[in-house]
């Protein structure tokens, strides 16, 4: 995929790197292959990982007879727990500041 950097403007192909932290913590980024610039693109942990897990058992199961109304609200919890945890854990690991609108 081919994106042009916020700070050089220059055209580059982006290829998304990963960088484990530890117990667990897998940042991914990708850098401009002309100024060097990182941007962040997401970080996960294993209670992350279990919930986005959870969120795909949610979205194979839509088709049964659960409530549609319930169905939506577990997504949304699920989706709060996530968001909160990968800006928590891009403070701790990143060098990227968190930035809650990522989310928005």
């Amino acid at each position: 995929m081919n994106s042009q950097c916020d700070n050089c403007k220059l055209n580059f192909v982006v290829t998304l790197q990963e960088k484990k932290h530890g117990k667990g913590i897998r940042e991914s980024f990708f850098t401009c292959t002309h100024c060097q610039t990182k941007f962040f693109v997401f970080i996960t942990d294993d209670y992350i990982r279990q919930h986005q897990n959870k969120l795909k058992k949610i979205y194979r199961l839509k088709n049964t007879d659960e409530q549609v109304d319930d169905f939506y609200q577990d997504i949304d919890e699920i989706k709060r727990k996530i968001e909160t945890r990968m800006t928590e854990q891009r403070g701790k690991y990143s060098d990227s500041p968190p930035t809650p609108e990522i989310f928005n």
